[in-house]
């Protein structure tokens, strides 16, 4: 018995593949948006979701925040405004970003960068201890500083919670918590909030060894733990 065969068959359409570099051009013409993007974080009970989710509106025209009497947490517009900077009496500028300028040397600002990036790979833990000097040289000076990156929500967030944490001898969550609290679209990322746990552990450690300074380590009930949104 013979079998036939059929009349036709499948036709296979190979799509043209879409170029790699697609990524990396979208990268170069839209850097600022790159940079604005808000990664998952974790966010304590007491906060609202709305805070929790800011816009781009939101972020662009949040002003600088007074973290402490002599520390401000801003984003790179309020480093790049000279009457902002005059307004609030810094002459100390702390910039946790791998491109921006000093905007103001000419006039007498200090400036130091951190050439960090807001991402799941960057190690910004390693920077905390030269971020802390540069903070502390100012406070001994009477001077003012503040700690900006592109849009004050990740990178500089961060290194103001572990500033408190270190100096304040504050948790990380109630570090967390008194910034939150005065500048409500903080969002550090996930890695970063990984890091300052390690710092907690650290400091906890070295407490431990030193009975003069009484700190109050905990870790939140499971429930004041909740995902932000990413914008």
């Amino acid at each position: 018995m013979r079998i036939k065969r059929p009349n036709s068959y499948p036709v296979l359409r190979i799509l043209p593949i879409p170029p790699r570099n697609h990524h990396r051009e979208f990268h170069r013409k839209h850097k600022d948006l790159c940079e604005h993007t808000l990664s998952q974080a974790l966010t304590p009970r007491g906060i609202s979701p709305s805070a929790s989710c800011p816009t781009v509106a939101d972020v662009d025209s949040f002003p600088a925040s007074k973290v402490l009497p002599f520390l401000y947490l801003g984003n790179s517009k309020d480093a790049a405004d000279l009457s902002c900077l005059q307004g609030l009496g810094t002459t100390c500028v702390l910039n946790v970003t791998s491109q921006l300028p000093g905007y103001h040397e000419e006039c007498g600002i200090t400036y130091k960068q951190i050439p960090a990036t807001d991402s799941g790979h960057q190690n910004l833990k390693q920077y905390f201890e030269e971020a802390f000097e540069f903070i502390e040289q100012a406070r001994i000076n009477g001077s003012r500083v503040l700690v900006h990156c592109q849009a004050g929500i990740s990178r500089s967030a961060t290194i103001a919670i572990a500033y408190i944490m270190k100096y304040k001898h504050m948790s990380m969550w109630e570090a967390y918590r008194k910034v939150k609290e005065i500048r409500p679209i903080i969002s550090p990322n996930l890695n970063f909030m990984g890091q300052l746990l390690e710092l907690e552990q650290s400091l906890r450690s070295d407490n431990s060894s030193n009975n003069n300074v009484q700190c109050r380590w905990s870790q939140p009930p499971p429930d004041e733990v909740t995902q932000s949104c990413s914008v």
